[in-house]
């Protein structure tokens, strides 16, 4: 049997059944499990005290403390040992509370299936933990056992004994000073060596070494013959009698290992430097896959960590949301990389609050002078802001698109419209004279659905219009809140079919620049949608709000290409079907509509080229069955730019 199979369990639980169970679905997964049960807090704090364990599964709910207890307890006692919850009946915010305390993973007793591969995975990260601690602790050790071999080498001795002032050097000490080996030893010619204020301040350090019997350490620096060396000196006097004693000293010539040391130290510095102020997201992987380190590009790029992933493997960890298109990339990506390849590969990584990033990512191998892969290297470039702009840029795309259209036909479908207008509405006003009539009584209808249906051809003709008048609007200053306030007075009778209206416009000014015909097509159109996205609802609402918001406080922060500082926030909130997910994205598509043959298509696909030509957005969140959320976003005034 492995021996990383052999795990030793402690069970907090009061359940016989529950821990028969935890035992029992870990040694089916291959486990050798030596385990201990215990319900009440004086034995759990006697086990932990007196006993090793590889993991501690606990229960939540126990007859005199909790699953908290537990955690806080074994982190002061044993910080990476890792605890499992295995409990239910725990609310989410909860469990969510006691894995940021320190609990590795909250599983409901329903789920134990999933328990070995949990506990595997945490075993797992503990190993990886324990190497790389070691690891570190070799490296310390061979520091020091280079640090004390440096000290051994380039260094010379001396001693001179007193009152005869006999002066004996090593052959090291010669060379060291530059002199030659026939030349007598004496100490006047290292003084000699020194800059005047090293020269006082050695000859009163000797003098303080002699009189109190002790020793001295210092760096100087001395002007020998082969150039300027710096070197490190040592003192120490031992007295024989009264009147005789000794000095013994070494000279450690520090000159070369300073000067490595120097060097060692400023690659490190630009290492980091390189390293941390990277504008790419930087992961350093074992072999295996593992995070060893991440810079603080990925920190804030995958809002991670790196104490909550280091040691994990990076695709299971860092990328366990993406699809699996991306999923099967980057573990392409890390096989040619073992293969001392590059790849660079496009995926997408979702955050935790649900909102999608896009990297460019780039897999290569790091290797030693002898070829070598020690490690492998990932590379990431966030073009989120990429994505949205080249999104952002087909959707004007499409808009400038049907301008033109509308530039070229537009007028001339209208000129049609006109002369059949005029007709219709003669043949009205002269049958209406006569309508005694029965021939023209019975035509007096046809009559009024053919001007209705111009009527409508009308106002199609006049929405597409607006397109290729976008670019030649009329714009000045005006109040949002009171063009809202007109509009809501001027089509209120159509909310007579029992909707009810909620606002909150509050009491400010909402000072804009846009042109007020379109801001009347604008929120004229969404509150009709919000109507017709009503008409089965039991009990319809709509709530309308509008409120000033920072650019860097909303969640327009994270749509990338808006450059104002200040916003109006203008909500349109009803409780209807809501929209279905396939289709959201487009909705703003010109002639795209859900009304069937109720709508053009342009309603939506207008408000987002008026909006962006005035450097604002529409942003849409809707679920099935609870309703639609419009949050449109105009510049303010002051905040322009």
């Amino acid at each position: 049997m492995d021996s990383q199979r052999k795990i030793k369990v402690l069970v907090v639980e009061d359940s016989v059944a529950s821990y028969k169970a935890i035992v029992s679905v870990l040694e089916n997964f291959g486990f050798n499990v030596t385990s201990e049960r215990v319900e009440w807090k004086i034995e759990f704090e006697k086990s932990i005290l007196d006993k090793s364990w590889d993991l501690v599964i606990s229960d939540y709910y126990l007859p005199d403390f909790d699953g908290k207890y537990v955690i806080h307890r074994i982190k002061e006692l044993n910080p990476e040992l890792p605890i499992i919850l295995v409990t239910e009946f725990v609310p989410e915010e909860a469990a969510s509370e006691y894995l940021n305390l320190g609990a590795a993973e909250f599983l409901p007793k329903s789920s134990i299936i999933k328990l070995p591969f949990v506990v595997n995975r945490e075993l797992e990260a503990l190993r990886l933990k324990q190497s790389q601690k070691k690891a570190w602790e070799m490296l310390v050790h061979g520091e020091e056992i280079l640090t004390r071999s440096q000290k051994i080498s380039h260094l010379g001795h001396f001693e001179v004994i007193f009152p005869e002032n006999n002066t004996l050097w090593s052959l090291e000490l010669y060379r060291i000073l530059g002199y030659e080996f026939n030349e007598i030893p004496l100490m006047e010619k290292v003084w000699n060596l020194l800059d005047f204020d090293e020269r006082k301040k050695i000859e009163s350090i000797w003098q303080e070494v002699t009189r109190e019997n002790t020793s001295k350490e210092f760096l100087l620096h001395l002007n020998t013959k082969h150039g300027r060396k710096k070197v490190n000196l040592w003192l120490e006097a031992e007295r024989f009698d009264e009147n005789r004693f000794r000095i013994f000293g070494t000279i450690h010539d520090i000159s070369d290992v300073s000067d490595l040391e120097n060097s060692i130290q400023f690659n490190e510095q630009l290492f980091k430097g390189i390293f941390n102020n990277s504008s790419q997201a930087i992961f350093l992987l074992d072999l295996q896959g593992h995070i060893i380190r991440m810079n603080r590009n990925s920190v804030l790029s995958f809002e991670r960590n790196e104490s909550d992933v280091q040691g994990l493997e990076l695709i299971s960890s860092i990328f366990s949301e993406s699809n699996e298109d991306s999923i099967k990339k980057l573990t392409y990506g890390m096989k040619l990389a073992l293969k001392n390849q590059t790849f660079e590969v496009f995926v997408s990584y979702r955050l935790r609050d649900g909102r999608e990033k896009y990297f460019d990512c780039d897999f290569y191998p790091l290797n030693d002078a002898s070829g070598k892969i020690i490690y492998i290297v990932l590379e990431a470039k966030d073009i989120t802001e990429k994505i949205v702009l080249e999104r952002a840029y087909a959707q004007a795309q499409k808009l400038e698109a049907l301008g033109t259209f509308a530039g070229g036909i537009a007028h001339d479908f209208n000129n049609l419209l006109t002369p059949m207008m005029a007709y219709i509405s003669y043949l009205n006003a002269e049958w209406s004279k006569d309508s005694s009539n029965e021939m023209i009584e019975r035509s007096l209808p046809a009559i009024e659905g053919i001007s209705k249906s111009l009527e409508r051809a009308k106002n199609l003709i006049q929405q597409i219009l607006t397109y290729s008048k976008i670019e030649h609007v009329s714009s000045k200053q005006l109040d949002l809140r009171e063009q809202l306030l007109q509009v809501l007075n001027e089509v209120k009778f159509v909310s007579a079919n029992k909707v009810t209206l909620f606002t909150d416009l509050g009491n400010e000014a909402a000072f804009i620049e846009a042109d007020p015909i379109q801001i009347f097509q604008i929120l004229s159109n969404l509150y009709e949608n919000s109507l017709f996205a009503l008409q089965d609802s039991q009990n319809p609402k709509i709530t309308i709000s509008l409120s000033k918001v920072s650019y860097e406080k909303s969640e327009l922060f994270h749509v990338g290409f808006l450059k104002n500082t200040e916003y109006w926030k203008l909500s349109f909130i009803d409780n209807g079907n809501g929209i279905p997910k396939e289709i959201l994205e487009k909705i703003f598509d010109p002639f795209f509509s859900t009304k069937g043959g109720k709508g053009t298509g342009l309603g939506l696909s207008i408000i987002y080229g008026i909006l962006a030509k005035m450097g604002g957005t529409i942003l849409v969140d809707s679920k099935v069955g609870i309703g639609t959320q419009f949050d449109l976003y105009f510049p303010a005034w002051k905040a322009m730019v």
